[in-house]
């Protein structure tokens, strides 16, 4: 049985954003099911709402959240655990294979494809785009973890070459 969820999507024509509540399918194998407490919003999306488009998509990357679902292969993290959702697989490098993406039907006869949304009260994703956290992090302050706070530690660490 799929969990209710409601999400901003992004309307295939330039338009204001809309909430709409929709159903999220059960997670396939690899994928989880979080309920988020917390999304940022980071300034692709921004860029990417004002950028002409013909289909509807959903929006943001990085939230804080709690596992409700998991498929029958996940294994790094279980249902009630605290996560942190992003857009970088958590070990691509050992994968099996890419990240599946999610297929979320946002009525109608719309069906929007996706590797991670969380501009949502419930998100899916590929369990690669999900990472464990402690259960008692502050989930108003860690969802940025997820983009801006690894963008901001990749910049420092490669572009500026900040050393010790």
């Amino acid at each position: 049985m799929g969990t209710p969820a409601r999400v901003v999507v992004m309307p295939g024509a330039p338009g204001p954003l809309e909430i709409q509540e929709i159903t999220l399918p059960d997670p396939a194998p690899n994928q989880v099911v979080v309920k988020q407490f917390a999304s940022g919003i980071c300034h692709s999306q921004l860029h990417q709402m004002h950028r002409p488009r013909r289909r509807p998509g959903l929006l943001g990357h990085e939230s804080t959240g709690i596992v409700l679902k998991k498929g029958s292969d996940v294994g790094h993290v279980e249902e009630g655990d605290m996560v942190l959702v992003t857009w970088v697989p958590r070990d691509a490098a050992n994968a099996s294979a890419a990240p599946a993406r999610a297929s979320v039907d946002i009525g109608g006869g719309e069906t929007v494809s996706t590797s991670v949304f969380t501009w949502a009260d419930h998100t899916i994703a590929d369990e690669q785009f999900v990472v464990g956290a402690p259960n008692n992090i502050a989930t108003d302050v860690t969802a940025i973890i997820g983009c801006a706070v690894m963008t901001g530690a990749g910049a420092v660490l490669n572009t500026a070459n900040v050393q010790e």
